[in-house]
């Protein structure tokens, strides 16, 4: 059925869950658990690690790119890559580091100066609350609003394999190759004997 089950009970049942698949399984159904629900939390807690293709709008030229984002809690690394062109982006302690590998140099500026969110496509979750189900090219999607837009998580069974997002009127679309919360910690680390320039 479509009818919602209260959020209330959401909690029941995890105990019997490790030990009888099926009936774990049917449980989840009817508590109208959402296959996105892990993702959701995960990113709504700020720690998580996730490598996808974008298709990416640069200068009218469409291009694509592979982006491996690390988040934790305040801090997020991020690297973009593909046709002729990486870029590494950290931002921490209230900083943006511009960490350039080819000539071991790291550009920081304060993050006040631009608009992160918009140039890192960071997922923003506030505000999120789900809104309905539905089908598209033979994937199920789960769909929320958020306070900036729409995010569609698409499902090939129980595997996540893509995320929509559309935030101001910009649609990205993001294709999963890796999702974890394990996030590791070398990410955020500057490398030490780069040349540090500061803006």
């Amino acid at each position: 059925g479509s009818e919602e089950s209260p959020a209330a009970s959401d909690s029941a049942g995890e105990e019997t869950a490790a030990s009888d698949q099926e009936s774990a399984e049917a449980a989840t159904e009817e508590l109208g658990d959402l296959l996105s629900s892990t993702y959701v939390d995960m990113m709504k807690g700020n720690e998580y690690f996730m490598k996808y293709k974008a298709s990416l709008d640069l200068d009218g030229t469409k291009t694509e790119a592979t982006v491996t984002m690390a988040v934790s809690g305040e801090n997020t690394a991020m690297t973009t890559s593909g046709q002729g062109f990486e870029s590494n982006m950290l931002m921490k302690d209230g900083k943006v580091y511009m960490i350039d590998h080819a000539n071991k140099m790291v550009t920081s500026f304060a993050q006040t100066q631009t608009d992160v969110s918009a140039e890192t496509d960071t997922i923003d979750t506030s505000g999120i609350t789900y809104v309905g189900t539905g089908n598209e090219d033979g994937l199920v999607y789960e769909e929320y609003t958020t306070d900036g837009g729409t995010l569609r998580y698409y499902f090939d069974g129980k595997d996540l394999v893509k995320i929509k997002m559309t935030a101001e009127g910009v649609e990205t679309v993001m294709e999963i190759l890796e999702m974890s919360k394990e996030v590791p910690a070398d990410l955020f680390e500057i490398p030490a004997d780069y040349q540090n320039v500061s803006m």
